[in-house]
């Protein structure tokens, strides 16, 4: 019992304003004034409903009258010095009966700082905090938990069992592991306000305690629900500890019930940790992950990040071998490691309309990509700040998106119970993206068969000049089988000779093919000399025709790229039409085109093509690759533009520039694939292959 002090002895106050009466009746709080010696002046309606007696029967009496000597209060000691008390009472109401009541105290004072009036608010508490609770102990605040522990009943004890004997290296159970066995049955208010960020008791229930228990204490609860535990069915136990100025407690309540246990936690608002602080800076977190406008998943990764310590401690060192042979681990993974909290964003991804759907294991995120899982494991345990990678997911109505998903990994200090996952959807970016792939995959079509249009000519004279050998020989064939007596060593040669231009009327046409022929990209590795050999085939005869030379000076040993075949020989193909254009548009006795191929220094192909057409004017050079631009009168302009798009596609570069007054240089560099970074084998421009 607190006593009731003695203040200053002043005149009684035994009227109270009309105002203030009014104001009091008005609150559905209980809302009790006292004078400067703490007696009852007023109590209002609800003060009536709660304590059972009415306004004339506590009117100019003291507390410990009304409420019972044995009260557990208000610190009137505390209020007299500070000002102000909050926390829970316990009073004896009409007949006896115990009544438990959250209240709040404040001390008004005249000019000279003399308390002249005491105001209490109150409010009924949670009456699940008395029962079974031991009567000495009454702190400030009392946060119960009541837990079913049917689920990890026997592997807690068997945790008791190892410890009686002195064990203290537990090889097989992970003690915290087991504590997510710990469920919910009920909590009280202060429970939930202080350690559950006011949540709804409806949607804790199932959860587990271990979680929602005060992190400094979690594994002092845990030793003490061991040990109520342990203790016979028929008993009912309560053990408590003093942790700082905390106090803890779990007993058993009610023999029938032997899984059914609760926990509680008492403590001061004066102590070394403001709960009521820490509530409000975690609701203030969620508060702020609520309002971002992505969606964000908390995570409680622990029992994960313990798993990867003990690897670690056991010497694996590669987690992709480990995974190899433990390929259950990733499932593991995604079955112990569960979504504490979910923002509104995360919930319209996925389509759903409850929270809880959502808090629960991270299974359900990884359903669209499963292999996802086992990246992330590799990257927490490889210890990264941060993962990210590109995705699916498969909403709850199993409509697949694309996501960008990011996870940051705590780090100690830090709390290890929030993993963060955020995802960004990028699936109609994605859709728009495809739909201008194929935008300019038939804009590159057009471009390359009006590109054929204009080496019409060089066409018909590939194609014709296999044909006209063909005949001619088949002719002298026939010749020489009328013959009375046949040489069949000369039809032999000539058959032979007509079956290898046949080949190459074949291979003339298979390259027209692929060049008109409408297909998705499709990327190889290919080799870029090749690439420029095919090409001066098409624009062998157009060059000829203009009386224009076309020397190479290719690299040999030159490291293969990745890229899709047809696209980059359009490339070379449309730059080597410009040149011979350009060249062919004026009299310049010089008439000729150079293409080389080298290594670039940051791990990249470049090939050239430089002519002698006079160069790019200097006020076209900056517009050159821009779509629709033209310097012929009959031009498109989308010819550089096709080009720099599929260059820029394939993750290269392109750039024009002038060679003094001779004519233009243009450059392609082309990236080397990954782990494809050696230099060629002998890259001496003596060993250059000209031609």
């Amino acid at each position: 019992m607190r006593p009731t002090p003695k203040f200053e002895r002043r005149e009684p106050v035994d009227q109270v304003d009309l105002l203030s009466v009014q104001i009091a009746d008005a609150s559905h709080e209980s809302v009790i004034i006292y004078d400067a010696d703490a007696r009852i002046i007023h109590w209002n309606y609800a003060s009536q409903r709660l304590y059972g007696r009415s306004n004339v029967e506590v009117r100019g009496k003291h507390p410990d009258e009304v409420f019972g000597a044995d009260t557990i209060g208000p610190d009137w000691t505390e209020l007299k010095t500070g000002g102000s008390w909050q926390g829970i009472a316990q009073r004896a109401g009409f007949g006896n009966v115990s009544v438990l009541a959250e209240i709040r105290l404040r001390a008004l004072r005249d000019e000279e700082g003399k308390i002249t009036r005491i105001v209490e608010h109150g409010l009924p508490a949670d009456a699940r905090i008395v029962e079974g609770h031991a009567p000495g102990i009454q702190k400030d605040w009392i946060a119960v938990w009541s837990i079913d522990t049917s689920g990890a009943a026997a592997i807690l004890e068997h945790i008791g069992r190892i410890r009686d004997q002195g064990l203290t290296h537990l090889t097989a159970i992970d003690p915290e592991v087991v504590a997510e066995h710990l469920r919910i049955s009920d909590m009280n208010v202060a429970a939930v306000r202080l350690f559950a960020g006011g949540a709804s008791v409806t949607s804790l229930v199932g959860k587990s305690a271990y979680r929602y228990w005060p992190q400094k204490h979690r594994a002092k609860l845990l030793d003490l629900t061991i040990r109520v535990l342990q203790a016979s069915e028929s008993e009912t136990p309560f053990v408590t500890a003093a942790v700082g100025d905390d106090v803890l407690s779990v007993w058993r309540g009610k023999p029938d019930h032997p899984h059914l246990i609760s926990t509680s936690v008492t403590g001061s608002w004066n102590g070394p940790d403001r709960y009521w602080d820490l509530a409000a800076s975690e609701q203030r977190y969620r508060n702020l992950i609520n309002n971002v406008p992505l969606p964000i998943w908390q995570v409680d990764a622990r029992v994960m990040s313990d798993v990867i310590q003990r690897l670690k401690a056991g010497g694996i060192t590669s987690i992709e071998s480990h995974l190899r042979e433990e390929p259950d681990l990733v499932r593991f993974a995604s079955e112990a490691v569960v979504v504490t909290d979910v923002n509104d964003s995360a919930m319209r991804l996925f389509r759903g309309k409850l929270r809880d759907d959502f808090l629960k294991n991270v299974t359900y995120l990884f359903s669209g990509t499963p292999e996802a899982a086992m990246r992330v494991v590799k990257a927490h345990f490889d210890g990264g700040r941060n993962y990210s990678e590109e995705m699916k997911i498969r909403t709850f109505d199993g409509d697949l998106r694309d996501v960008l998903f990011y996870v940051t990994f705590p780090q100690v200090p830090e709390k290890l119970d929030k993993t963060l996952i955020m995802m960004i959807d990028v699936t109609d970016q994605r859709r728009v993206e495809q739909q201008l792939r194929k935008i300019e995959a038939d804009f590159a079509h057009a471009a390359r068969v009006s590109a054929l249009g204009e080496l019409v000519t060089s066409i018909a004279h590939e194609v014709r000049q296999p044909l006209s050998v063909i005949v001619t020989d088949a002719d002298t064939g026939l010749r020489w089988l009328g013959r009375d007596e046949p040489n069949v060593t000369k039809v032999k040669a000539i058959i032979a000779r007509i079956a290898e231009n046949a080949h190459r009327a074949n291979e003339v046409i298979r390259r027209i093919k692929e060049m008109a022929v409408k297909t998705d990209p499709m990327r190889s590795i290919v080799d870029v000399n090749d690439l420029i050999r095919e090409a001066l085939l098409f624009v062998k005869s157009e060059s000829q025709t203009h009386n224009i030379a076309i020397n190479t000076r290719l690299v040999v040993g030159l490291p293969e790229i990745f890229g899709d075949r047809v696209q980059l020989q359009q490339v070379i193909i449309n730059l080597l039409i410009n040149s011979i254009h350009a060249i062919s548009g004026n009299q310049r006795p010089n008439r000729l085109i150079s293409i080389e191929t080298s290594l670039g220094t940051k791990a990249d192909v470049i090939f050239s093509v430089r002519d002698t057409g006079g160069g790019i004017p200097s006020d076209d050079i900056d517009r050159i690759f821009d779509g629709f631009f033209s310097s012929k009168p009959d031009g498109m302009g989308m010819g550089l533009a096709i080009c720099r798009s599929i260059i820029i596609d394939h993750g290269g570069t392109i750039t024009a520039r002038n060679d003094g007054g001779h004519g233009a240089i243009f450059e392609v560099t082309l990236p080397l694939p990954n782990g494809l970074h050696d230099t060629p084998d002998d890259p001496d421009p003596r060993s250059m292959a000209g031609r």
